[in-house]
């Protein structure tokens, strides 16, 4: 048989799929418990240390990223309110701690779905890496909102454009993330429906 003939018999896997065949196949509930604490740690020890160096008391927006999209007023008053050292401290934080964040919440939601869809994996195919959609609009998010600061910083004034790419990055972020979680909970209902259908058999 010829080299040919081999190849088409056995195309090499897409882009996506090697990476969603490397979590199916090493996903367990203990990798799925543990991606949990270190994101739960990362959190507490980390990341809420390093967003109170631009907490402003009594605001009512302790940052932009956790609001379901943002207009230029929103974001503008969000930077008035704040001192350069502040500004310059959500900076950092958008550009390193929160994408940090971000990483580790993707692969943590990718190794649930992956435990959760396991036995489903080869209908479920790429499904489980949905997470990380999230994860590239939350760095989107970060760079635009780290880019208008430091408009800010410049020349007291940000872009219209970039503020409307910041808050649809937010939004399509939000998104996925209500899709991950709506996966998740299929992903429950199946595996609770399957044990239910074995226990039956028995």
């Amino acid at each position: 048989m010829s080299s040919k003939t081999t190849q088409s018999k056995n195309p090499k896997p897409g882009l996506l799929i090697s990476p969603s065949r490397f979590f199916y196949a090493r996903s367990n509930l203990l990798a799925a418990l543990l991606a949990t604490a270190v994101l739960a740690g990362y959190l507490v020890f980390v990341l809420m240390g390093k967003g109170a160096a631009f907490e402003v008391a009594n605001s009512s927006v302790r940052s932009l990223g956790t609001t379901l999209g943002f207009g230029q007023t929103e974001i503008l008053a969000f930077l008035a309110e704040r001192s350069e050292k502040m500004i310059l401290a959500y900076i950092n934080f958008n550009q390193v701690w929160d994408s940090l964040f971000a990483l580790i919440y993707g692969v943590m939601y990718v190794i649930w779905v992956s435990v959760l869809f396991k036995p489903y994996s080869k209908r479920a195919s790429i499904l489980n890496l949905l997470p990380f959609g999230q994860v590239v609009f939350d760095w989107l998010e970060n760079f635009a909102l780290a880019t208008l600061s430091n408009e800010y910083l410049a020349g007291g004034t940000i872009s219209s454009t970039t503020a409307a790419l910041a808050s649809t990055f937010s939004t399509i972020k939000w998104v996925f993330s209500l899709l991950v979680y709506g996966v998740i909970l299929v992903g429950i209902v199946m595996r609770v429906v399957r044990a239910i259908k074995k226990r039956s058999l028995r």
